[in-house]
């Protein structure tokens, strides 16, 4: 393994000039008088100041102690604060009464030095509510500076123009200045940007707020919920944020459903479309024993499913109404699917590889790669359509996938890359992908795992899978990516020109939900594949 490159001291420096060149050349007509003016004021800062201040920016709160910071790139410390001062930057020991300062930069142990009257017996957030009501005039003299930094929200910003999502930070640029994420080299386009008013990049700014209260509190109460749900912006027309505003409002609402809120709940999934929404309205309808509605959204979602999964929960459904009606519904039974037995010792490796070492010793090649077979074949055959040019798709160069992978147009979108890749698969085989995954080696791609593969696989998977058969189990994937990217078998074994998939079970383990639904498709392709049982 290559050791990791190391950064210079101020690498942090050059990733926020990277957020900062962004805005300017991108959505300088979207930014407001105040941070236009932030953003040129501050490469008139010294390179001392310019640190200082990415360093606070960095740092969590807006509230810090001069003697915590201790940056060695920084020569001297106290001018950068002094610069950022008069600048407006920060504001240096600005005038606070005694809770502030104990709250926000004080220690317990600082707060009875300082405070010795209030007794040591006491949590830091007694003492705090002890100092609102003792008759404390001044703060005692401390001894370091208070700093406070101003427009503390403009990192939150930055990273919102870059990214367009409430998810990745800073840390992106680290990681790839040490090269632990490479990415594809995909067209971007200043016409084709992601925000185009500014409403919109408000709109993401609260729900990149709201998401970290949630992460902060994952188990809000009913009041929290309702002033979340205040807080939540009015419906656009920016069809990204759109969805991500829904999938917020699910969130919400199934917190309301755990608090029994059904009411609240039931109303705001109908203001919703993404899934689980007709899932969870037709659920509450139960739990109130109205099932003519429960079965309006029923029907609704048999007729016009989001998705496969969707689907199969209708399936589901339909026959808990039934039930709910007093008919009789006849359970399925399990479909009948081949299976092998071995007695094996299990005392020394894992079941899987305990079965990958007793095929081996009957003439298979095996290999352990459980999902990662089949979704790295597909991420190498559909790579110009993940990588597609599609509006609004890629907004920047650190996305390892599209924003739309899990739309339900994700594929009309890309049917000519689709078609040509299943095309070329059948007519050229499975040796082209051996020749692409050389060339795109580490890049990342939502379904391509690196590890674990090599020239051999190619070879055996070309010589004994036949192209339609792989055809076939990508349009399955297809119909459902997030759904479908799950359940696959563990193991993948050759010998004399076939092939065969299995799953392993060790004692007491048994099938999953999305592996009864792959090996059903398996049944529908000819696939030839097992269940093999171990010490049962």
């Amino acid at each position: 393994m290559q050791p990791l490159p190391v950064l210079p001291d101020d690498y942090y420096l050059t990733n926020f000039h990277k957020l900062l060149s962004h805005a300017l050349e991108w959505y300088a007509d979207l930014l407001r008088p105040a941070e236009l003016e932030w953003c040129h004021d501050f490469h008139r800062l010294s390179h001392d100041a310019q640190c200082m201040l990415v360093r606070l920016l960095s740092r969590k709160g807006q509230w810090f102690r001069s003697d915590k910071l201790n940056y060695a790139e920084i020569s001297h410390q106290a001018n950068a604060l002094n610069e950022l001062a008069r600048a407006g930057f920060i504001s240096l020991n600005p005038e606070l009464d005694a809770v502030v300062v104990a709250r926000e930069l004080l220690t317990k142990a600082d707060i009875v030095t300082l405070y010795p009257q209030l007794g040591r017996s006491l949590r830091k957030p007694q003492l705090i509510e002890a100092l609102k009501v003792a008759p404390i005039e001044n703060v005692p003299e401390l001894n370091f500076d208070i700093i406070h930094l101003n427009q503390s929200d403009i990192i939150e910003l930055l990273l919102i123009l870059f990214f367009a999502n409430t998810r990745q930070t800073f840390a992106q640029f680290v990681l790839d200045d040490l090269g632990l994420n490479n990415f594809e080299s995909y067209p971007l386009s200043k016409e084709r940007r992601f925000f185009q008013t500014r409403q919109q990049v408000d709109h993401l700014f609260v729900l990149r707020r709201i998401q970290a209260h949630y992460d902060a509190h994952p188990k809000p109460d009913e009041t929290m919920l309702d002033k979340l749900l205040s807080q939540l912006p009015q419906p656009g027309i920016h069809a990204y944020i759109e969805r991500r505003r829904q999938h917020q409002l699910n969130q919400i609402a199934r917190d309301y459903e755990r608090q029994q809120c059904l009411d609240k709940a039931l109303a705001i999934y109908q203001q919703t479309e993404v899934i689980p929404s007709r899932e969870r309205q037709a659920r509450i309808y139960e739990k109130l024993e109205q099932t003519q509605p429960m079965r309006d959204v029923v029907e609704t979602m048999f007729a016009q499913p989001l998705n496969y999964s969707e689907y199969e929960i209708a399936l589901k459904l339909h026959k808990r109404l039934l039930r709910l009606e007093g008919h009789k519904v006849a359970r399925e039974s399990k479909p009948v699917y081949p299976t092998r037995q071995l007695q094996l010792d299990l005392t020394q490796q894992r079941v899987e590889l305990a079965v990958k070492q007793q095929l081996e010793s009957e003439g298979y090649q095996v290999y352990y790669l459980e999902n990662q077979f089949l979704n790295t074949l597909f991420g190498l055959t559909f790579w110009d359509a993940i990588f597609a040019p599609v509006e609004g798709a890629f907004i920047n160069r650190y996305q390892y996938r599209p924003l739309d992978l899990y739309h339900s147009d994700f594929v009309s979108k890309r049917k000519f890359w689709i078609e040509q890749a299943i095309t070329r698969l059948r007519n050229e085989g499975v040796m082209p992908l051996w020749a692409l995954w050389q060339t795109k080696f580490s890049l990342a791609n939502p379904f391509v795992f690196w590890a674990g593969w090599d020239k051999t696989l190619f070879e055996l998977t070309d010589q004994c899978i036949e192209p339609d058969i792989l055809a076939g189990l990508f349009e399955i994937m297809l119909s459902d990516l997030k759904l479908y990217r799950n359940g696959m078998p563990d193991l993948i074994a050759f010998k004399e020109g076939q092939f065969e998939w299995i799953e392993v079970k060790g004692p007491g383990d048994k099938l999953q939900d999305n592996q009864w639904r792959w090996m059903a498709r398996f049944e529908q392709l000819k696939v030839p594949f097992s269940v093999c049982y171990v010490n049962h």
